[in-house]
């Protein structure tokens, strides 16, 4: 994690924030449906038995990288 880096699009998400006032969103229902399909994704690479399990976390660390979700520089294989 580069920290210059995420202190900057912190900055610029208040920004972004600060201009939409009258911009409406049920943040609920966004974090909830993405959190079910990522849960759902996750389960299902789970259930694959022809996986080993270095395999499934490798297929849960690509799959947090394609939505985006820091998985740390720990599992850089």
């Amino acid at each position: 994690m580069k920290i210059k880096t995420e202190l900057i699009k912190g900055y610029v998400a208040d920004a972004i924030c600060n201009q939409l006032t009258d911009f409406e969103i049920d943040e609920n229902a966004v974090a909830d449906s993405r959190a079910t399909l990522i849960l759902d994704a996750v389960r299902e690479i789970l259930c694959q038995d022809e996986l080993t399990d270095f395999e499934m976390i490798d297929e849960i660390v690509s799959l947090f990288g394609r939505c985006n979700i820091d998985c740390g520089s720990c599992h850089d294989f």
